[in-house]
């Protein structure tokens, strides 16, 4: 698949993901998978942009 394709996908997912998160009030767990998700698509925009 395409690699932008998937980090859309990724990102729709992840913010349905964190507004469940919220009307349940699970702010332990939204406090820990958002730095982790951001880390990773930080890292994956870098090497895009490193690729070209």
């Amino acid at each position: 698949m395409n690699p932008k394709l998937i980090m859309i996908l990724s990102g729709v997912l992840m913010i349905i993901a964190a507004g469940m998160m919220v009307g349940k009030g699970e702010w332990t767990m939204m406090a820990v998978v958002l730095p982790i998700w951001f880390a990773i698509l930080g890292i994956w925009w870098y090497r895009e942009r490193t690729r070209e």
